[in-house]
Protein backbone atom coordinates (compact mmCIF):
# COMPACT_ATOMS: atom_id res chain seq x y z
CA UNK A 1 0.00 0.00 0.00
CA UNK A 2 1.02 3.56 -0.22
CA UNK A 3 -0.10 5.64 2.97
CA UNK A 4 0.34 8.84 3.66
CA UNK A 5 1.61 9.78 7.03
CA UNK A 6 0.19 13.38 9.23
CA UNK A 7 2.25 14.56 12.09
CA UNK A 8 4.81 11.54 10.56
CA UNK A 9 7.57 13.38 12.77
CA UNK A 10 6.26 13.22 16.12
CA UNK A 11 6.45 10.62 18.76
CA UNK A 12 3.78 8.04 17.24
CA UNK A 13 4.10 9.19 13.68
CA UNK A 14 7.55 8.41 13.08
CA UNK A 15 7.24 4.76 14.96
CA UNK A 16 4.30 4.19 12.29
CA UNK A 17 6.44 5.06 8.96
CA UNK A 18 9.09 3.08 10.97
CA UNK A 19 6.66 -0.02 11.16
CA UNK A 20 5.00 0.81 7.69
CA UNK A 21 8.55 0.87 5.85
CA UNK A 22 9.58 -1.94 7.88
CA UNK A 23 6.44 -4.30 6.06
CA UNK A 24 7.42 -3.07 2.63
CA UNK A 25 5.22 -0.29 2.58
CA UNK A 26 5.36 3.04 0.61
CA UNK A 27 5.01 6.10 2.70
CA UNK A 28 4.83 9.38 2.08
CA UNK A 29 5.59 11.51 5.23
CA UNK A 30 4.47 15.11 5.73
CA UNK A 31 7.00 17.27 7.64
CA UNK A 32 7.23 20.93 8.12
CA UNK A 33 11.53 21.12 8.61
CA UNK A 34 14.42 19.72 6.39
CA UNK A 35 15.18 18.26 9.63
CA UNK A 36 12.24 16.48 9.80
CA UNK A 37 12.35 15.34 6.18
CA UNK A 38 15.94 13.77 6.72
CA UNK A 39 14.90 11.65 9.37
CA UNK A 40 11.77 10.74 7.52
CA UNK A 41 14.14 9.55 4.46
CA UNK A 42 16.46 7.32 7.12
CA UNK A 43 13.36 5.52 7.65
CA UNK A 44 12.93 4.92 3.83
CA UNK A 45 9.63 7.29 3.54
CA UNK A 46 9.21 9.77 0.79
CA UNK A 47 9.27 12.87 2.58
CA UNK A 48 6.80 15.96 1.63
CA UNK A 49 7.53 19.35 2.89
CA UNK A 50 4.14 21.44 4.10
CA UNK A 51 2.14 22.54 6.50
CA UNK A 52 -1.53 21.92 8.36
CA UNK A 53 -2.09 25.43 8.44
CA UNK A 54 -1.01 26.10 5.04
CA UNK A 55 -0.28 23.91 1.44
CA UNK A 56 -0.02 20.23 2.43
CA UNK A 57 -2.45 18.15 0.24
CA UNK A 58 0.81 17.00 -2.03
CA UNK A 59 1.20 14.46 0.76
CA UNK A 60 -1.83 12.68 -0.35
CA UNK A 61 -0.61 11.68 -4.13
CA UNK A 62 -0.95 8.24 -5.26
CA UNK A 63 -2.34 7.28 -0.96
CA UNK A 64 -4.05 4.31 -1.19
CA UNK A 65 -4.96 5.57 2.91
CA UNK A 66 -4.13 8.34 5.39
CA UNK A 67 -2.81 8.24 8.69
CA UNK A 68 -3.46 11.15 11.07
CA UNK A 69 -1.07 11.19 14.07
CA UNK A 70 -0.87 15.01 14.90
CA UNK A 71 -1.37 16.91 17.05
CA UNK A 72 -0.98 20.80 18.88
CA UNK A 73 1.03 19.26 21.86
CA UNK A 74 3.14 22.05 23.82
CA UNK A 75 2.15 24.70 21.39
CA UNK A 76 -1.33 24.84 22.13
CA UNK A 77 -2.60 25.39 18.95
CA UNK A 78 -5.67 23.15 19.69
CA UNK A 79 -8.10 24.44 17.68
CA UNK A 80 -6.64 25.19 14.87
CA UNK A 81 -4.31 21.82 14.53
CA UNK A 82 -6.49 19.40 16.94
CA UNK A 83 -9.45 21.21 15.57
CA UNK A 84 -9.13 23.20 12.39
CA UNK A 85 -6.84 20.69 10.44
CA UNK A 86 -7.95 17.92 11.22
CA UNK A 87 -11.75 18.63 9.56
CA UNK A 88 -9.95 20.01 6.70
CA UNK A 89 -8.00 17.09 6.13
CA UNK A 90 -11.19 14.63 6.90
CA UNK A 91 -13.08 17.31 4.33
CA UNK A 92 -10.60 16.93 1.70
CA UNK A 93 -10.39 12.71 1.80
CA UNK A 94 -14.12 12.84 1.49
CA UNK A 95 -14.44 15.49 -1.76
CA UNK A 96 -10.95 13.33 -3.65
CA UNK A 97 -10.30 10.47 -1.74
CA UNK A 98 -8.72 8.58 -0.58
CA UNK A 99 -11.39 7.11 2.02
CA UNK A 100 -9.08 5.29 4.14
CA UNK A 101 -8.42 7.04 7.17
CA UNK A 102 -6.95 6.00 10.67
CA UNK A 103 -7.01 9.21 13.33
CA UNK A 104 -4.63 8.45 16.25
CA UNK A 105 -6.71 10.94 18.46
CA UNK A 106 -6.85 10.56 22.60
CA UNK A 107 -8.46 8.81 25.61
CA UNK A 108 -11.51 10.87 27.37
CA UNK A 109 -12.70 12.44 24.75
CA UNK A 110 -16.23 11.66 25.16
CA UNK A 111 -15.57 12.07 29.08
CA UNK A 112 -13.28 14.96 29.28
CA UNK A 113 -14.46 16.22 32.71
CA UNK A 114 -13.22 12.84 34.00
CA UNK A 115 -9.79 13.45 32.59
CA UNK A 116 -6.84 15.59 34.30
CA UNK A 117 -8.07 19.09 34.25
CA UNK A 118 -4.69 20.27 31.80
CA UNK A 119 -6.23 18.07 28.93
CA UNK A 120 -9.94 19.46 28.75
CA UNK A 121 -9.18 21.79 26.10
CA UNK A 122 -7.62 19.83 23.75
CA UNK A 123 -10.22 17.00 24.71
CA UNK A 124 -13.56 18.96 23.73
CA UNK A 125 -11.73 20.22 20.57
CA UNK A 126 -10.80 16.82 20.03
CA UNK A 127 -14.69 15.30 20.42
CA UNK A 128 -16.22 18.22 18.00
CA UNK A 129 -13.31 17.09 15.66
CA UNK A 130 -13.62 13.18 15.98
CA UNK A 131 -17.15 13.89 15.45
CA UNK A 132 -16.49 15.68 12.09
CA UNK A 133 -14.57 12.35 10.75
CA UNK A 134 -17.06 9.71 12.37
CA UNK A 135 -19.99 11.87 9.55
CA UNK A 136 -17.34 12.58 6.74
CA UNK A 137 -18.85 9.21 4.98
CA UNK A 138 -14.98 7.66 4.96
CA UNK A 139 -13.46 4.75 6.11
CA UNK A 140 -12.25 5.68 9.24
CA UNK A 141 -10.97 4.26 12.18
CA UNK A 142 -10.22 6.72 15.30
CA UNK A 143 -7.90 4.75 18.18
CA UNK A 144 -7.79 6.89 21.10
CA UNK A 145 -5.08 6.01 23.11
CA UNK A 146 -3.89 6.43 26.86
CA UNK A 147 -0.86 8.44 28.36
CA UNK A 148 2.06 7.99 26.12
CA UNK A 149 5.34 6.79 27.11
CA UNK A 150 8.68 6.05 25.18
CA UNK A 151 8.96 2.69 26.69
CA UNK A 152 9.67 -0.20 24.65
CA UNK A 153 6.26 -1.61 23.11
CA UNK A 154 5.09 -5.22 24.39
CA UNK A 155 2.73 -5.40 21.20
CA UNK A 156 -0.70 -6.38 24.21
CA UNK A 157 -2.95 -3.92 24.73
CA UNK A 158 -6.40 -3.85 26.31
CA UNK A 159 -9.12 -2.38 23.56
CA UNK A 160 -12.66 -1.21 24.36
CA UNK A 161 -15.28 1.61 23.46
CA UNK A 162 -13.99 2.87 27.21
CA UNK A 163 -10.54 1.74 28.60
CA UNK A 164 -9.26 2.51 32.05
CA UNK A 165 -6.66 4.77 32.80
CA UNK A 166 -3.54 3.59 31.92
CA UNK A 167 -0.12 4.46 29.76
CA UNK A 168 0.73 2.28 26.43
CA UNK A 169 4.13 2.94 24.59
CA UNK A 170 3.95 5.09 21.43
CA UNK A 171 5.33 1.70 19.86
CA UNK A 172 2.52 -0.20 20.45
CA UNK A 173 0.14 2.34 19.51
CA UNK A 174 1.81 2.44 15.79
CA UNK A 175 1.30 -1.07 15.88
CA UNK A 176 -2.50 -1.06 16.47
CA UNK A 177 -2.54 2.18 13.81
CA UNK A 178 -0.83 -0.48 11.20
CA UNK A 179 -2.76 -2.99 12.19
CA UNK A 180 -5.95 -1.23 11.62
CA UNK A 181 -4.67 0.21 7.71
CA UNK A 182 -5.07 -3.81 7.20
CA UNK A 183 -8.09 -4.89 9.25
CA UNK A 184 -10.97 -3.99 7.38
CA UNK A 185 -12.96 -5.08 10.57
CA UNK A 186 -12.22 -1.84 12.31
CA UNK A 187 -13.58 0.48 9.26
CA UNK A 188 -16.34 2.49 11.39
CA UNK A 189 -14.74 1.85 15.09
CA UNK A 190 -13.68 4.17 17.51
CA UNK A 191 -11.93 2.83 20.58
CA UNK A 192 -9.47 2.86 22.95
CA UNK A 193 -6.33 1.54 23.99
CA UNK A 194 -3.86 1.41 26.77
CA UNK A 195 -1.31 -1.71 27.61
CA UNK A 196 -3.08 -4.61 28.65
CA UNK A 197 -2.52 -8.61 27.73
CA UNK A 198 -4.09 -9.28 24.53
CA UNK A 199 -1.94 -9.21 21.52
CA UNK A 200 -2.75 -6.52 19.28
CA UNK A 201 -4.80 -8.53 16.56
CA UNK A 202 -6.47 -10.87 18.74
CA UNK A 203 -7.67 -7.29 20.67
CA UNK A 204 -8.58 -5.71 17.81
CA UNK A 205 -10.72 -9.13 16.27
CA UNK A 206 -12.59 -9.06 19.64
CA UNK A 207 -14.15 -5.38 19.31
Amino acid sequence: MNIAVIGAAGGVGRQVVSQLGQAGHQVRALVRTQAQADMMTLHGAMPNMGDLTGEWKQVLDGADAVVWAAGAGMSGQYQAIDGDALENVADTLSQQGPKRFVVVSSMGVDRPEAMPPFLIPVLKVKAVSDAHVQESGLDFTIVRPGGLSDQPGTGRVQIGLQAPRGQIAREDVARVVVACLMDDNTVGKTFEVIGGDMDVHDALAAI
